[in-house]
């Protein structure tokens, strides 16, 4: 492979997603051949088919190193791990549900050479349906991201496409353009960086359980870069392999309590007792109304748990004496 001296050591942390992650490495060594490169598989004590998958991709590609942890771990622990054991230049986070159908890399690669304010990189994310995935691409968390489209009387203001990109959604990117646009976060699914970048802001925060993880490493990253999309290189992202059914009603208390996190960490004391405030009492009332809907046989089961779900986490975390 022509590397220019440089390597990419990429980076994919697998949960119950053998065969996906299979497609994802077959397409990566179809397409990709400009550069030296390594894969770290970190599996995270998988149910399915993994190992056998992680083990017969390795015996079938050079470069391919693999983790397979005991129990489940954070996700940024995981990449934390697969990190540890890199020797790259460049970092590439990437989720196993990824699907290359052209060359990418070296044109990211180019992209952060040719402008040192660029701190990280994601190609165009496609879905299944062709589009881009502008869910991925939002703004900071914020006390009025969740006032406005969190709590209960949040349907009319997803209807204003003012509110929505100025608190909510980057909305304003131009993915016509064929050229960089500048965001505010990158996702991990495709998270391009530099190694010392990566090392500079102390790797991924391990103290995130689920969710948030790449939106705190993009905000540290952020202080002192710039993050692009480059717009005229596709990925297709299958998105949400590890949890494909909405049963999982406990993912609503872990992706809130990884919000309360951030804003602890980085928005300040102030802004973390209001967000924590709006909230409790956003769940507390729809536990309630739910409770009456049942007296009238009308109770939404799924919504009910995932708030109570939520409350029970917030009050082992803040309300223990």
């Amino acid at each position: 492979m022509n590397s220019g001296g440089e390597k990419i050591s990429i980076i994919i942390v697998n949960l119950n997603t053998g065969n996906i992650l299979r497609e994802c490495i077959e397409s990566f060594f179809k397409y990709e051949k400009d550069f030296d490169s390594e894969i770290i598989i970190v599996d995270q004590n998988s149910g399915d088919n993994s190992r056998e998958v992680i083990i017969e991709l390795a015996g079938r590609f050079d470069n391919i190193k693999y983790i397979f942890n005991d129990t489940l771990k954070s996700f940024s622990y995981a990449n934390n791990q697969g990190f540890d054991i890199s020797t790259g230049d460049h970092v590439l986070i990437m989720n196993p549900d990824i699907v290359f159908i052209n060359p990418v890399l070296k044109k990211l690669v180019s992209g952060m050479k040719n402008n040192p304010e660029i701190g990280a990189m994601s190609p165009y994310l496609m879905g299944k349906d062709g589009k881009f995935q502008q869910e991925y691409f939002r703004r900071y968390p914020s006390v009025m991201q969740f006032i406005l489209f969190y709590m209960i009387f949040s349907k009319p203001f997803y209807r204003s496409s003012k509110l929505r990109c100025r608190y909510f959604e980057n909305s304003d990117i131009n993915t016509n353009s064929g050229t960089v646009e500048f965001v505010e976060q990158i996702p991990c699914a495709f998270f391009l960086t530099k190694r010392k970048i990566f090392e500079s802001v102390g790797k991924m925060d391990d103290k995130y359980i689920l969710f948030y993880e790449d939106v705190d490493l993009s905000f540290r990253i952020h202080r002192n870069y710039k993050l692009g999309v480059d717009m005229s290189v596709k990925v297709l992202h299958l998105g949400g392999q590890s949890f494909k059914t909405e049963n999982n009603w406990w993912l609503h208390g872990r992706f809130l309590m990884s919000m309360h996190y951030f804003m602890e960490k980085n928005r300040g004391k102030f802004k973390s007792f209001l967000l924590k405030t709006f909230s409790l009492s956003n769940s507390v009332f729809i536990v309630a109304f739910e409770r009456i809907k049942l007296l009238m046989g009308k109770k939404d089961t799924y919504r009910y748990n995932k708030h109570k779900y939520y409350l029970q986490e917030f009050k082992k975390a803040y309300l223990q004496f």
